[in-house]
């Protein structure tokens, strides 16, 4: 039977693989230990390694082949755009429903003179030596109990999703008693106390309740400009993409504004978007935060000032009440961010009394859709000494913009959590998830989040990340009565 490879689920119609290739499996190496004065060696253990192996591959070239008689430099080109990748691949043969997570080693030689057909190998270098099965495998737990069954041959591990139904101070999930990951804290001597209420919590999915900005321009040299433009639904309707720019010198855009259901003095404001940053161009998005008479207090958000370079930072400029700016925090983005064509960027700012602290991160969009690892974070705190910046935040607007005359970068802003902070009860236990919040736990990229937070730092210490062996494993949720949640898995083939 001719059999073809998969490189992330793209083909080449005119490639397979040679017959009589071995698949190599069940890299077990041991480890043994001479000892003088004693016949043999003593076994130490055992470990699975990475390795690396050739594939032979076959370049079908013949007037029947797809597109017909081809070059050495067609093949090679449409070799080297296939097999050219920095990170981990997915690699299967088509015939069979596994596949590797595997990188490509060169060189790709091929003869000078083409024949038919030409044959060339590929290396193949595992780090993880495993094989994955292509289609996934998911339970829902009933009365806080989920049931594994691993058909591989290997422990794998686990992504872990429960949406609370009720406020708690901690998520716990526990692999036939012996194993648990806890984020939060269940210290029952403590008592929990919810002093984090959300005041306004919303995804950008409609315009309810919010007014468009027409004449008010926002006066801020670092995330302002002139308003006037319009805001659409936009991204699978999930956020405000602005349209119909005004025509005036400078940074311009729409913005739309409405007033918080309370006035907060002590908060945690976060603000997130989808910034498009395949091509280039000049943009800027933000939340601004104003006081009850309607001056700016703080502004949060992301932008890329230069037309023809994707580098994009995060500002948090705060106004004291004659309007004076005051920028705490500007944090460039890493240059792993740079190749990226499309990311989310969240963006928090939270005070309590006169300490301003600033928590940013970000995700790949295109590699991480449900956003899962987090990346490019950064944390920053800043103390208000003279007490310019304590008037209480009252109403919130959100900003996007170009630069006239240049491309846009468009950037869209997708939601704003406001969350007032109250004094805490002495010895209370943080409610860190509220109703509604989405746990996500990816054992194997041994990364937590809550609402796309980083939440690492909540981890109980003595809890892991664990996986689940081959065959029947039985998980508990806690706290009872909760959560409701789904457990996703992949068996694992040696």
């Amino acid at each position: 039977m001719i059999d073809t490879i998969k490189v992330n689920n793209k083909t080449i119609p005119w490639l397979y693989v040679e017959r009589g290739f071995e698949i190599p499996s069940f890299n077990y190496v041991l480890k043994t230990e001479n000892v003088d004065g004693r016949s043999g060696s003593i076994y130490k253990g055992r470990r699975l390694e990475s390795y690396s192996f050739d594939i032979p591959l076959v370049v079908r070239n013949d007037y029947l082949s797809h597109n017909g008689i081809k070059t050495h430099d067609d093949v090679l080109n449409e070799l080297v755009k296939f097999f050219n990748y920095e990170e981990q691949v997915k690699l299967q043969f088509k015939s069979k429903d596994w596949y590797w997570n595997a990188y490509f080693e060169g060189p790709i030689k091929l003869h000078k003179e083409f024949t038919i057909p030409v044959k060339f190998t590929i290396k193949v270098v595992l780090t993880d030596p495993y094989k994955y099965s292509v289609t996934g495998n998911k339970n829902t737990a009933i009365s806080d109990q989920v049931s594994v069954v691993n058909s591989g041959t290997a422990d794998t591990p686990l992504i872990v999703e429960a949406r609370a139904i009720k406020p708690s101070s901690y998520f716990m999930i526990t692999k036939n008693d012996e194993d648990y990951f806890m984020v939060g804290d269940d210290e029952v001597t403590k008592e929990v106390k919810d002093y984090m209420p959300p005041v306004y919590h919303s995804e950008f999915r409609d315009f309810k309740g919010w007014t468009k900005m027409i004449t008010e321009d926002i006066p801020s040299n670092d995330l302002g400009g002139k308003v006037g433009g319009d805001f659409v639904i936009s991204n699978l309707g999930e956020g405000y993409k602005a349209t119909n720019f005004p025509d005036a010198k400078g940074w311009v855009g729409a913005g739309t504004k409405r007033g918080l259901p309370k006035a907060m003095t002590d908060f945690q404001i976060t603000y997130k978007c989808i910034v498009e940053q395949k091509g280039k161009g000049a943009g800027r998005t933000a939340q601004h935060i104003y006081d009850s008479d309607g001056k700016l207090l703080a502004s949060i958000g992301y932008e890329n000032k230069y037309h023809d370079r994707k580098i994009g930072h995060i500002v948090v400029t705060l106004y004291n009440q004659k309007g004076d700016p005051k920028k705490i925090y500007d944090y460039q983005n890493k240059p792993i961010m740079y190749n990226l064509d499309r990311i989310v960027v969240y963006m928090r700012l939270r005070r309590v009394g006169n300490k301003f602290s600033i928590k940013t991160w970000k995700f790949d969009h295109i590699k991480d859709p449900d956003r899962r690892k987090p990346i490019d974070m950064d944390e920053k705190e800043w103390i208000d000494g003279g007490k310019f910046y304590q008037r209480p935040a009252s109403i919130i607007a959100i900003y996007s913009a170009k630069y006239n005359g240049y491309k846009w970068m468009e950037m869209n802003g997708l939601g704003s959590f406001n969350t007032e902070i109250l004094p805490k009860p002495k010895g209370a236990r943080d409610v860190i998830i509220q109703k509604g919040d989405l746990v996500k736990i990816d054992m194997q990229a041994k990364s937590v989040v809550i609402n796309e937070e980083p939440m690492l730092s909540e981890k109980s210490f003595g809890s892991n990340y664990f996986n689940v062996d081959s065959g029947y494993s039985e998980l508990i949720i806690q706290p009872e009565n909760v959560f409701d949640t789904t457990v996703k898995w992949q068996d694992r083939y040696l």
